[in-house]
């Protein structure tokens, strides 16, 4: 069976390379039960070594000469390559699996081979283990992905069935195939002209902010493509380097009532500030403000749709010397301003704009951006909504889980922020040739939420509480 590929999952086929693969990545850690828990990882390897794939996980991506790309599934695939049981040495200290993650992360998926892989790592101190699931960007994006993994995941240590997320019913059933000739050419019909209508006023949007970031920056008026040049925008290589740090979700929730933001400005906020204050240790400060490349989720509520469908938004920052409360104020506006505009595009424009800026961003990026003084970002980052409440597996509790992103050419550094059992991990993916550690990064996001929460007078805190203090994970490879 064969399927058209998407044009935004095309996308991360065709601008793929060796030193910039297109998949994406999650870390679970999990720590054994007390009892019974000796053959735990054996069993769940094993389950994954038994499951038959189900779509999208049986899929690979088949170019023909004439024709569009299409979606082939597999009927037999051996799971034996594409489920790993590793075992760290002794101490098994986080840093151990930081580095060895890195390292996995780096190679390139097979294209003649389902875009997946599943590590099981053995032999963290405490007792624990840990899950590293890799997979193609084309096959699954942020949201869809931690459904699945939420889907996989049981919420009683007493509930030892091993699903796996491979293995798991993700695709709707295809709707009934209308009975007459003629009903199904008029479908086909309105399908194909709301795309091209899509595309062409998507594409347009995109050109006329090419014509707009031509003038230059203003801090008059906001353009798109013009952020300012940062060593996030250096060329990319195949190295990687990796850090995460988590707050606690109380905490965010708090700060965000007392300003009337959301957890999305919190995060940008504090991503932003310490951004600026990891260019300014590097000497590279910028001299405007630092733009984003937010996706925005296109996904219906309550779907079950596991392949990629999102536009984005590129909105500016905070001013690049700002106090914290001046520059929550500034992203609040630039962000939300950015949200309406996309919302008055309609979902199918939405989409084929991110397409076609996407393509822009490459190009530019594979081109000479300085000639043209043309840039679409210096960061991307993501939300992505984790599960509330504890989880587990096999009996083992789930403690922290974060991702491992993808780089997109000519942004060289990627940070996904999700929350997990009251906690916000923002996980950071970096260029290991440009920017080879990013530790002080994460500490320095972690000490800007702490300044965000000391410019939060105790009266607008709505019941915010002392908690303890975050927790901060991170590793190199360069």
């Amino acid at each position: 069976m064969s399927t058209p590929i998407p044009m935004l999952d095309l996308m991360f086929f065709l601008t793929e390379t060796v030193d910039n693969p297109r998949h994406v990545g999650s870390v679970l850690i999990f720590r054994r039960p007390a009892r019974g828990g000796g053959q735990t990882v054996r069993e769940i390897v094993e389950a994954y070594r038994r499951t038959r794939p189900r779509p999208p996980f049986n899929r690979i991506p088949v170019f023909r000469k004439a024709g569009m790309p299409v979606w082939q599934e597999v009927e037999n695939v051996d799971t034996s390559h594409h489920v790993l049981h590793l075992a760290l040495p002794a101490p098994g200290s986080n840093e151990q699996l930081h580095q060895l993650i890195a390292d996995l992360h780096a190679p390139m998926l097979e294209r003649h081979r389902p875009g997946w892989k599943v590590y099981v790592i053995e032999g963290l101190a405490g007792d624990r283990f840990a899950i590293y699931h890799k997979c193609h960007h084309a096959l699954v994006d942020g949201e869809s992905g931690m459904r699945v993994l939420r889907q996989s995941l049981a919420e009683s240590p007493r509930d030892r069935r091993i699903r796996t997320t491979v293995g798991l019913e993700h695709v709707p059933r295809p709707r009934p195939t209308p009975q007459g000739l003629q009903d199904m050419l008029e479908r086909e019909a309105r399908r194909l002209a709301r795309r091209t209508l899509s595309v062409g006023r998507g594409s347009l949007r995109a050109i006329e902010q090419v014509i707009g970031g031509l003038r230059g920056y203003t801090p008059r008026q906001a353009r798109a493509f013009t952020a300012p040049k940062t060593p996030m925008n250096d060329p990319i290589y195949n190295a990687r380097s990796i850090s995460h740090v988590a707050l606690p979700l109380a905490r965010v929730k708090s700060v965000a009532r007392a300003w009337d933001a959301t957890l999305n400005d919190v995060a940008l906020c504090v991503l932003d500030a310490g951004i600026n204050r990891y260019l300014r240790a590097m000497g590279r400060t910028p001299d405007h403000p630092v733009v984003a490349l937010c996706p925005v989720s296109l996904h219906d509520p309550g779907s079950k749709d596991v392949t990629t469908n999102v536009s984005a938004i590129f909105p500016q920052l905070g001013p690049v010397a700002a106090p914290i409360d001046r520059r929550l104020r500034a992203i609040m506006a630039n962000t939300r301003a950015a949200k309406d505009e996309l919302k008055g595009l309609g979902k199918d424009v939405a989409y084929a704009y991110a397409v076609v800026a996407f393509a822009l961003s490459e190009s530019l990026a594979i081109a000479s951006p300085e000639a043209l003084g043309l840039l679409p970002a210096n960061v991307l980052i993501s939300n992505v909504r984790g599960p509330g409440r504890p989880l587990y597996l096999n009996g083992a509790r789930l403690e922290a889980l974060f991702p491992v992103s993808t780089l997109i050419v000519g942004v060289g550094l990627n940070v996904t922020f999700m929350s997990y059992a009251g906690q916000v991990i923002l996980g950071f993916t970096a260029n290991g040739s440009a920017l080879p550690e990013v530790e002080s990064l994460a500490r320095y996001a972690e000490e800007a939420f702490a300044a965000l929460e000391r410019a939060t007078p105790a009266r607008r805190k709505a019941g915010g509480r002392t908690a303890s203090r975050p927790r901060r994970r991170r590793a190199r490879n360069s």
